[in-house]
């Protein structure tokens, strides 16, 4: 984060615990690409009963000054537009893999829904270097067309080449998401009753879709790798947990991941 607007007296107040292992020397103005794979377990869709192992990317650019600021497993991918070391805002931006009407039988004649790429932006807050809030809002294209909003806090506690963090969060969703991913219409309930998938038809709404729990470990191997494993709770509330779609309304997710840090240099920009 820079910190050249904040005097020299006061700038510790506003570091961002991390960690950094003597092995590994980065330029602060350098520009580095951190890319790694890392495998999870999760529901075969929003509100599932079943679970599913898949693979996912880890992806992020960042100057060397900020290459190990603190970041959840559940945070989009961003880039600061201003950053005065407490308070950062930018875009950001995720990809929703959507949802394959052959996860479950439960999902029988509702159709598959297609990847979605949602872009939108981000508030980040440190009031103090052990703890975060985090605002983001972004809109889907693709599988869905809507609104949906996340918020968070993260207490962070780092010990040497270690960092532990755990806070709750708040999904929201507008009617475009709610819709794609909880209602039935009158066309796909026909269908699905054809196939003996018995679905009334639903009209979710918009609002608070859920309230949870993520739990996170990390630890810098040095030479730039990094290890990473999380758990996340998430309980579905409202249209999403009264969903005729939904089996379970207690949603977990866990999974791990290490990643690479490339240096790429100064930015020409």
């Amino acid at each position: 984060m820079a910190l050249a607007s904040v005097p020299a007296v006061a700038a510790d107040a506003f570091l961002i615990p991390g960690f950094k292992a003597p092995e590994f020397t980065y330029v602060e103005d350098n520009w580095y690409l951190t890319l790694g794979l890392g495998v999870r377990v999760q529901p075969s869709y929003p509100g599932g009963q079943q679970y599913l192992g898949v693979p996912f990317p880890v992806i992020n650019l960042s100057k060397g000054r900020e290459l190990y600021d603190f970041q959840s497993v559940d945070d989009s991918s961003s880039i600061a537009l201003f950053d005065n070391g407490s308070i950062s805002t930018g875009a950001a931006w995720s990809l929703n893999f959507g949802r394959d009407e052959d996860d479950s039988p439960h999902l029988t004649g509702l159709g598959d829904v297609d990847p979605t790429f949602e872009l939108g932006g981000f508030v980040q807050w440190f009031p103090v270097n052990w703890f975060r809030f985090r605002g983001e809002l972004r809109y889907g294209m693709g599988g869905f067309s809507g609104w949906v909003a996340d918020l968070g806090a993260d207490f962070i506690v780092p010990y040497e080449q270690w960092r532990f963090s755990l806070g709750p969060r708040l999904s929201f969703a507008g009617s475009g998401y709610m819709d794609t991913f909880y209602g039935v219409t009158a066309s796909q309930a026909a269908v699905a009753s054809f196939y003996g998938n018995a679905l009334p038809i639903y009209r979710p709404s918009s609002g608070l879709d859920s309230w949870g729990l993520t739990a996170q470990m990390t630890r810098n191997f040095g030479d730039g790798f990094t290890w990473g494993m999380y758990a996340t709770y998430a309980n579905l509330v409202g249209s999403a947990s009264d969903s005729p779609v939904t089996s379970n309304r207690n949603q977990f997710e866990a999974g791990m991941s290490l990643s690479y840090a490339f240096n790429l240099g100064k930015a020409w920009w």
